[in-house]
């Protein structure tokens, strides 16, 4: 039989090859899926060495950069859970850790001091937990931070350093009802702690938070919450528009107005003009920004001349003395790290006179990061208006490597912008300080009110102005600048009218008629033959509160419905005009020596639609100035970065 021979040839079938194929195929599938699956499993003493070196052996090996607040806390109960991790569930943090941080984050949120989030670590938390740790050294540093994190916030929470001012009175305790917000009621002893559980136990492993939800003891601490619903109603509610002004004119008040007002310290109280035997007023609607009772600030204003005079003076002799030296590029520092820039940090604070080295009773580590050094970072951050964090990052660096001799160059144009003024300001008038993003309102050289300010961008910088206030307008109405005219509000009236009528836009024609948003007014508005303008109220992009202060450039200080932007440190962001944080306050402020205001009236002002003006009696200066340095009424040198560019040097600029 011949081999090549096709017809006597064998025929061998590949189905066993398919299915031994199909068979390893779907073994390795199934191992994949299986690995996939498979959590790692962490060793119960793999972190044990790492853990006694730095909490026994040696704590100055501590490799992070936050310190641990509490170490004989810390090491206390790692010694009795034997070294073993407390807030990790394998690699991956557990339900308690996660709660904790929740917690921590919530009590961190409501208070202005930058050192509970320090304390709570939170800046070294949000930077590290955006990956899962996978190295055994990172999971326990975490776990001792968190650790040290929870002895913190259990002694705030013990001796009310989070929100002292919030405590209720003792003996009752705020309880949140449905539908009427938090109401105070009496409270009982708290439960016993049982015998057979130990103490702080709970707090840590395989912690059953349901378990306890019936039980749950009332917390000392609370967030207070109006009934929104009822005070918030505005008098405008069936969102008509009433156009009716009314004016106060301050020459025909009531002479004796001034009679019902009661002088407590440094504090006016009236009481609306009304005689002891009238029956009390109801309380108004509030305002849905109401400010609250403005009680007068009593500080020095400072600013003088002579005072910049005497700054530049020591600036020149810190410049020619060669003492000064930048710190180099490197890693953030904060208090507790060692690091050879640390002793550079303290030469710089020492010139400026901002270390005073309090804390370093039995000698000084020049190269560790003291509690003193911490102290004299947070003089210099205020000063230089930065945010008080206590942390050498990216800003506070570059402001300290400002050069004495670029230092005495500002001071010295400062001293030329503070010339050009009168030697003295008056006994009673505001100050807009442009770069330091401030508003104060000063009497007889102390400053009675002080707030945080909006400024213009660069492209639509707020001028430099001497001025004075004419009227105060509550709900005012806002006509439209031909440039924000055309740019911004004729593309989004053309989109949405409706919307935007709804908003109170109108258009004005030459008669002061207020016609509807239709395409034929817009585009008579738009080609310059009427005016666009938004009516008072809530919408009003003006806010509830305008004070005209006279000048050639359209500028006025005002209310705003931002009011997150305050709470940032660069605030340069409206088109030139000048927001105001607390506006009722100033408006109070500067009409109460005329007669019957107080916040009960001005809260009264400030709802509904109807627009109120009110002159006033005497004319109030205002100096919108542009200072990047000065000194303030404690004697202490102040810097602000040239947002504008006016100083000419780049070092001090962003």
């Amino acid at each position: 039989m011949s081999y090549f021979n096709p017809e006597q040839r064998n025929h061998k079938s590949i189905l066993p090859v398919l299915i031994l194929g199909s068979l390893c195929v779907s073994i390795l599938y199934y191992a994949f899926s299986a690995n996939q699956k498979t959590v790692p499993v962490l060793p119960e003493n793999a972190v044990r060495p790492h853990l006694v070196h730095w909490l026994e052996e040696n704590p100055d090996a501590w490799p992070a950069q936050d310190p641990i607040f509490n170490p004989a806390a810390v090491r206390r109960i790692y010694q009795r859970t034997n070294y073993r991790l407390l807030w990790f569930d394998n690699y991956n943090l557990s339900d308690s850790a996660n709660d904790l941080l929740k917690q921590l984050t919530a009590a961190s949120s409501g208070n202005p001091s930058s050192m509970v989030d320090y304390r709570y670590h939170l800046g070294y938390f949000d930077r590290t937990l955006r990956d899962t740790p996978q190295r055994l050294q990172m999971a326990a540093v975490l776990d001792i931070l968190l650790t040290d994190a929870f002895v913190s916030y259990a002694q705030d929470t013990q001796l009310d350093r989070i929100h002292p001012k919030s405590r209720p009175r003792r003996g009752v305790t705020p309880v949140l009802r449905e539908h009427q917000g938090f109401r105070m009621v009496a409270y009982g002893r708290a439960p016993q702690q049982t015998s057979n559980e130990p103490s702080g136990r709970k707090y840590f492993r395989g912690y059953d938070r349901a378990r306890n939800i019936g039980s749950k003891p009332r917390s000392r601490y609370y967030s207070r919450e109006y009934n929104t619903d009822r005070e918030r109603k505005l008098s405008g509610s069936t969102r008509t528009r009433n156009e009716q002004r009314t004016r106060y004119n301050s020459h025909s008040e009531n002479a004796g107005s001034n009679a019902g007002a009661r002088r407590d310290g440094s504090r006016v109280y009236y009481n609306q003009g009304r005689n002891s035997n009238e029956p009390r007023r109801a309380s108004p609607s509030r305002s849905e920004n109401s400010e609250g009772p403005y009680f007068e600030e009593s500080t020095p204003y400072g600013s003088d001349v002579y005072a910049l005079r005497s700054a530049l003076e020591r600036l020149r002799k810190i410049s020619s003395s060669g003492r000064w030296r930048p710190i180099p590029p490197g890693p953030a520092m904060t208090m507790g790290a060692r690091h050879p820039h640390v002793g550079r940090l303290r030469d710089i604070l020492t010139l400026y006179g901002d270390y005073q080295g309090r804390y370093s009773y039995g000698g000084v580590d020049r190269n560790r990061f003291d509690r003193g050094l911490h102290e004299a970072l947070l003089r210099f951050q205020k000063r230089h208006g930065l945010k008080p964090d206590g942390i050498v990052g990216r800003a506070t660096r570059k402001r300290l490597n400002l050069s004495p001799t670029a230092r005495a160059r500002i001071v010295e144009m400062n001293i030329q912008r503070r010339e050009e003024l009168p030697a003295t300001l008056g006994k009673r008038f505001i100050q807009v300080n442009i770069p330091a993003y401030r508003l104060q309102y000063v009497e007889d050289d102390r400053v009675k009110l002080a707030m945080n300010v909006v400024v213009g961008k660069k492209k639509h910088a707020t001028p430099e102005i001497t001025t004075r206030v004419s009227k105060v307008i509550f709900n005012p109405t806002w006509t439209v600048p031909r440039s924000i005219l055309v740019n911004e509000i004729l593309p989004k009236a053309r989109k949405n009218p409706a919307g935007m009528e709804n908003m109170g836009y109108r258009v004005v024609s030459g008669s002061g008629e207020h016609l509807p948003l239709t395409s034929n007014n817009l585009s008579a508005a738009g080609a310059g033959s009427y005016l666009m303008r938004q009516m008072g109220g809530e919408e009003n992009i003006l806010g509830r509160v305008k004070f005209e202060i006279p000048n050639k450039h359209d500028i006025y200080l005002h209310d705003t419905r931002a009011r997150t932007l305050f709470s940032l440190t660069d605030r340069d962001y409206s088109h030139g005009c000048i927001r105001l944080e607390k506006p009722r306050h100033l408006a109070e402020a500067l009409l109460r020596p005329q007669g019957d205001w107080d916040q009960w009236r001005i809260d009264q002002l400030t709802v509904g639609e109807k627009t109120t003006d009110v002159d006033l009696n005497r004319l109030v200066k205002v100096y919108i100035t542009y200072w990047t340095a000065w000194v303030d009424g404690q004697g202490k040198l102040n810097f602000r970065p040239d947002i504008y560019g006016k100083d000419g040097l780049t070092d001090n600029q962003f």
